[in-house]
């Protein structure tokens, strides 16, 4: 024990109890975690702080409603788009129709999504949402269908807008669905295809020619490369992006040196394996020719070199995919953004504080704007940068697979993109693009927060340092020595009932307790508990807030610590501490000691030079080691937050050397990682502190 390591006696009973419940609940079966309801310590507590509640107006235009439904819906099943290599890519499109049930005459605008899920299991989740099932169990199981609705929307089940004057397009990616070829993620290839499906929608009959793409997830992916390939004037006028992320290396399979085990346990199997071999089967069972043949397409795409199961295992053998560099860089949407800027495609983002890509969304945001407006898309959006209507952010407390649904948020995120849409496609001046501040955030408790940057005009940064007795204070340390002491363990963290693991499962535990008429109880609690004697991770927390104060975007941790091994592991918490105790998790952060090194031209820093949000090049080359006993800088990429504290909370980071199950480092390294003790400084000489956008929530008034 380090000379200053302090016993923080509550704080201990607080995370002790605290760990005890998450492994009981992390043990229990789904059922148990259902019947649990969400604590009430954040619920109904907060007085009032001068931001506006999130509801059903939230981000529509002033005196603007989506309208009612005009038209019926027709459908054609599996349209074949032959692609250049003779692949056929296969569409459903529906489209609006008069009161006799003909094609309505138009002409329509045109809303497409290309999806890697499968349009027919869409479509199946259509019949147990919208239609079928879904009508008559309404009543009876209106959590359970509401969150079918869900799946289908986030699927690319566009009817809401079809009813409304549009021509819906699904197509099946190529190696995907009922669609034939082999398929790896976010293939280079997939571009040169949507080239095609692009120019071959614009031509539908009933149609204007004009087309806005929408999507959620790899679906959001696919329309931001579509329209990073594609030429000025085309026929794509907005898009409509939902959970994209920037760059799927950083963003989802590697956390700065860390796997994320815990989005690969909940993609794996089911949608990256079973499901493409489901959907031939219910897309094509009338025609079981052409079935078998997309079938055993689908089959031989796991066995290529660049297939799933291969590239992970590559990954976890210390193979180059375990590595950034030319596969991944080809996949990175942080590549495309001046494309689609210097195209002037407007382009509206929704990002999720509980998604996985937290980071990345609100990365694609500024890289837009800044690109729009003439400066380097790599970098902060500056304080005083003027910004664009044509590039907005929604975000909110959700999870991957529900934006805008639950946590005191439910807004109407159809009639928002139906007003986008409108906006650009039928060219109705609806007021959607007129904002000063196209970056609006919705924190936990429903405050909107809005800004024309991104970070955050209003939450200049600053320094809170680490200090003896657990503080985080403003004041840099002046004494000679000090310290306190993180020992690596291979399981800390050690459940997978806390906040991490809800959000980088890719949102189940929500949709599952969502069912349940709850939210997700594990979301509450930060990923590392204090144990005596087991484990052992610091905590520094802040003086108690005396006014509402904002949180609002990406956070810095820059540690200098002393390693007895030849590898190191970090991961840092950042929670709201309640008066009463109650720890309410908000973001958390990870890095490998020999991932450290910096990318100069993508790491975003402070007006002071402090590192805000690091980006680590992640390159088998860019690796550094650990010199045993020796200083060392790590620069932690905390992910963004948008929060505000309330009088009389705090702000806590807890440090602790891992973050398992939820992530793990690569396998070759656990050896030099044993045994290891990091001494975390804070002294003159070697001032560890948190970078932090944050301010009274005076200044957004």
């Amino acid at each position: 024990m380090t000379d200053s390591q302090p016993r923080r006696r509550t704080a201990r009973r607080r995370f002790t109890a605290a760990i005890a419940v998450r492994i009981a609940v992390g043990l229990l079966t789904v059922a148990l975690v259902l019947s649990i309801a969400a604590p009430s310590a954040f619920a109904d507590s907060f007085p009032a702080n001068g931001f506006p509640k999130a509801d059903a107006r939230t981000g529509l235009p002033e005196g603007w409603n989506p309208g009612p439904e005009r038209y019926g819906v027709g459908e054609q099943k599996n349209v074949e788009l032959p692609m250049a290599d003779g692949v056929v890519l296969r569409a459903d499109v529906r489209y609006p129709t008069d009161a006799s049930g003909a094609p309505a005459s138009g002409p329509f605008p045109i809303v497409l999504t290309q999806t890697a899920y499968g349009k027919d299991s869409g479509g199946f989740m259509r019949l147990l949402s919208y239609e079928g099932l879904g009508p008559l169990l309404r009543n009876a199981l209106p959590s359970v269908i509401d969150v079918a609705e869900q799946i289908s929307d986030a699927a690319g089940y566009g009817d809401y807008f079809v009813k409304r004057g549009y021509i819906s397009v699904i197509v099946d990616i190529r190696g995907t669905g009922s669609s034939g070829g082999q398929w790896s993620i976010l293939q280079p290839q997939e571009r040169e295809d949507s080239e095609r499906v692009i120019h071959w929608a614009a031509g539908l009959p009933h149609s204007t020619g004009e087309i806005g793409l929408w999507g959620l997830s790899y679906l959001g992916m696919s329309e931001l490369f579509t329209a990073g390939v594609l030429e000025p004037d085309s026929p794509v006028k907005a898009l409509f992006p939902l959970m994209p992320g920037n760059h799927a290396f950083q963003d989802l399979l590697d956390h700065d040196g860390f796997y994320n085990t815990a989005f690969l346990a909940s993609m794996l199997q089911f949608p990256i394996t079973l499901l493409p071999q489901l959907d031939p089967i219910l897309g094509l069972y009338r025609e079981p020719d052409k079935m078998a043949s997309v079938f055993v397409d689908h089959l031989l795409a796991h066995f290529r070199s660049d297939g799933t199961w291969p590239s992970v295992f590559d990954a976890l053998l210390d193979g180059d995919k375990a590595y950034n560099g030319p596969y991944w860089e080809s996949r990175a949407i942080d590549n495309v953004v001046e494309r689609i800027a210097a195209n002037d495609i407007p382009t509206y983002l929704v990002g999720g504080q509980y998604d996985l890509l937290q980071d990345g969304t609100p990365r694609t945001f500024a890289g837009l704007q800044n690109a729009y407006a003439g400066r380097s898309h790599n970098g902060p959006m500056p304080a005083d940068a003027s910004s664009s209507g044509r590039f907005q952010m929604l975000t909110g407390p959700w999870f991957h697979v529900q934006p805008g649904e639950q946590r005191n948020t439910d807004i109407d995120l159809h009639s928002i993109q139906l007003a986008w849409f409108d906006r650009w496609l039928k060219n109705d001046r609806n007021g959607i693009d007129e904002t000063k501040t196209p970056l609006h955030a919705i924190d936990i408790n429903g405050n909107v927060i809005e800004s024309a940057t991104y970070p955050m005009r209003e939450t200049p940064t600053r320094n809170l340092y680490l200090a003896a007795g657990g503080r985080l204070t403003p004041d840099r340390p002046v004494v000679p020595t000090g310290s306190d002491r993180v020992t690596f363990s291979p399981v800390n963290g050690g459940t997978i009932c806390n906040a991490s693991f809800s959000r980088n499962f890719s949102g189940v535990y929500e949709l599952l307790t969502t069912m349940a008429g709850l939210d997700d109880p594990c979301a509450q609690f930060p990923a590392h508990p204090d144990v005596p004697g087991l484990l052992d991770n610091p905590q520094y927390t802040t003086d108690p807030f005396t006014e509402p104060t904002v949180l609002g975007g990406p956070i810095g941790a820059t540690l200098f610590a002393v390693s007895n091994t030849p590898a190191s592991a970090f991961s840092v918490t950042v929670q709201d501490i309640a008066p009463d105790g109650t720890a309410r998790a908000l973001t958390d952060g990870q890095l490998a000691g020999n991932f450290r090194a910096l990318d100069a031209d993508r790491t975003w820093r402070a007006p002071d030079g402090s590192v805000l949000g690091a980006f680590h090049p992640g390159t088998r080359e860019s690796m550094l080691p650990v010199i045993p006993g020796q200083v060392t800088e790590y620069n932690v990429k905390i992910r963004p937050a948008f929060h505000v504290f309330e009088p009389g909370h705090r702000l806590q980071i807890t440090i602790g050397s891992g973050d398992a199950p939820t992530h793990i480092v690569n396998p070759k390294d656990y050896p030099a990682l044993l045994g290891g003790v990091y001494d975390v400084q804070r002294t003159e000489g070697a001032a560890s502190f948190l970078t932090v956008p944050l301010a009274a929530a005076g200044m957004h008034r």
